[in-house]
């Protein structure tokens, strides 16, 4: 009969990494899962060493504890990267402002109808057609349609009505860095309303003719065309500007904003 010394270890090491795996997406507590999926994977690795020297029943649970520990510290490392240059790229542009290419404003992040930070004078504003560096990209606001509701409508039966109307704005980008863009997921744009509100993509949910998220991976120099969408009422209209930020940005973001019309 064989024996089970190591399977204490082996499952040890297995709950170890599970909860290790439950924790790393968590803030501030991704170091605790790294610790805990270290310490796992140290008893399944001790537990699996045990096992196939002695022949003894906890080799596969072992094998267990070293994958789903194996996994957890990677995920814990990564967890713990990540949410250490969030907070750092937020407590940079908490500290000091934005350095932009273009004249702007900092805006805070909006989700859907939000108070405007600042309004950026008329004079500071580029005109539609211009190009600015936001980020790693070139972008140009080459069309604002401030009442696009009809065209929307008309693209696909489906498409819900708006509750006020919706205003159609069309980006030009091209891809800088030396990595892989996604302007839908890296660039963020709003529409900042003459009611000195903000309104993004979140407020209108209909697809359209050139939709964002339809835009292919760029590498650098790679250029596309896209479209997005915001409900806005009337009292926003015509606007004051729409601004385009980077959604996160390491060192604070870049922002440019053009005119509405």
């Amino acid at each position: 009969m064989q024996s089970n010394r190591g399977w204490g270890m082996a499952l040890a090491g297995l709950i170890l990494g599970i909860v290790a795996l439950f924790l790393f997406w968590i803030p501030l507590i991704s170091w605790l899962a790294l610790i805990l999926a270290l310490i796992g994977l140290g008893l399944g690795i001790a537990a699996l060493v045990t096992a196939v020297r002695q022949r003894t029943t906890a080799k596969g649970l072992s094998i267990a504890a070293v994958v789903v520990s194996g996994v957890a510290l990677i995920a814990a490392i990564l967890g713990t990267v990540f949410w250490g240059a969030l907070f750092g790229a937020v407590e940079d542009e908490v500290s000091s402002p934005s350095s932009t290419s273009a004249p702007s404003v900092t805006a805070s992040p909006s989700s859907g109808p939000s108070a405007s930070s600042s309004a950026t004078p008329s004079a500071d504003l580029l005109p539609l057609g211009a190009a600015a560096e936001v980020g790693e990209y070139s972008v140009t606001v080459s069309n604002v349609q401030l009442d696009a509701t009809d065209a929307i409508l008309g693209f696909r039966e489906f498409n819900e009505a708006p509750e006020g109307q919706y205003v159609l704005v069309t980006l030009d980008v091209v891809y800088n860095g030396n990595e892989e863009g996604d302007p839908w997921l890296d660039l963020r744009a709003n529409f900042v309303g003459s009611d000195s509100r903000q309104y993004d993509e979140s407020t209108c949910t209909a697809l359209l003719d050139r939709q964002g998220s339809s835009v292919p991976t760029l590498e650098n120099g790679g250029a596309a065309q896209y479209e997005v969408c915001m409900d806005v009422p009337a009292a926003a209209l015509p606007g004051q500007r729409v601004l385009v930020e980077e959604t996160f940005g390491i060192t604070g973001r870049t922002e440019a904003s053009w005119q509405t019309q």
